[in-house]
């Protein structure tokens, strides 16, 4: 007689774990820009793999990704590339909850084959970029990409001169024939080919500044010389935000925590990125 109320014990129990199972795998929502993809898809595996939480990560250009956190879309967690000053005056974000995940590091890059020109200090890269015949970067009002070669061309009082032999991707209007700013065979996302990367396959650009984690997929195809001397230009920050209006803040904040741990920042090294200080 006593079976009865033993499995039904047993059912209670199952469906008891069952509820706390999905009450443990809720999902977190996160948005970030399209370059951290290839890092992400590994960092965020781990956490899931940790932790009882599913995320739902939905990339998208950096412009767009701190438009949409501005205009208040509801994600939990969102990564935004610097300037971060539309996000934090939007009031969909705490600003306590600001956290500098990684930053995107520029790189000089020359075509395969070619002879490394020294670029160990800001006298030396100055001296490289002037004698190069053509050098190619992103437009930084298209793409954040541009920002650190214009910042580090700005220190180096170099623009007039340089300005006639200046590659720049302006607007997704062409600047060399039939080349745009992205691949338009591509998705637009991290696996496009940037029209700087193919004038550096073609051996039209004699130099390139671009994002090293951008470049880092294709180094058989060209060569990476090194990353810009920090005293002439800032690496593009990813600075993590919790949503004001987050489902749950506490597993939000724990996927903002995970995102600097020492795990998480040896896998954005890894794939290019300046993990955080």
């Amino acid at each position: 007689m006593k079976q009865p109320k033993y499995l039904f014990s047993i059912v209670f129990v199952a469906l008891l774990f069952g509820r706390l199972s999905a009450w443990g795998q809720r999902e977190i929502t996160l948005l970030a820009p399209n370059p951290t993809r290839r890092p992400l898809e590994k960092i965020l595996s781990n956490f899931q793999a940790k932790t009882s939480y599913k995320v739902k990560v939905t990339y998208g250009g950096a412009r767009t990704t701190t438009q949409r956190v501005a205009h208040g879309e509801p994600l939990d967690v969102s990564l935004v590339v610097a300037p971060v000053t539309g996000a934090l005056t939007s009031g969909t974000v705490v600003p306590s909850s600001m956290t500098l995940v990684a930053s995107y590091q520029t790189a000089v890059a020359v075509p395969k084959g070619r002879p490394k020109p020294d670029i160990s200090t800001a006298a030396a890269l100055k001296k490289a970029l002037l004698a190069a015949k053509s050098i190619g970067y992103e437009d930084p009002e298209f793409a954040t990409a541009g920002q650190g070669p214009a910042e580090a061309i700005r220190n180096l009082g170099i623009g007039d001169q340089i300005a006639a032999k200046s590659r720049v991707c302006a607007n997704n209007t062409t600047y060399f024939p039939n080349s745009v700013c992205f691949d338009p065979a591509g998705t637009g996302g991290a696996s496009s080919v940037r029209t700087t990367q193919k004038g550096l396959f073609s051996g039209e650009i004699e130099i390139g500044l671009l994002y090293l984690s951008d470049i880092l997929p294709d180094q058989e195809k060209m060569t990476i010389v090194g990353v810009l001397p920090r005293e002439i230009y800032t690496p593009t920050a990813i600075v993590g935000f919790v949503s004001t209006h987050a489902n749950d803040p506490v597993a939000a904040r724990a996927l903002l925590e995970y995102l600097v741990s020492p795990d998480a920042q040896a896998i954005f090294r890894e794939a290019g990125f300046e993990p955080h200080k």
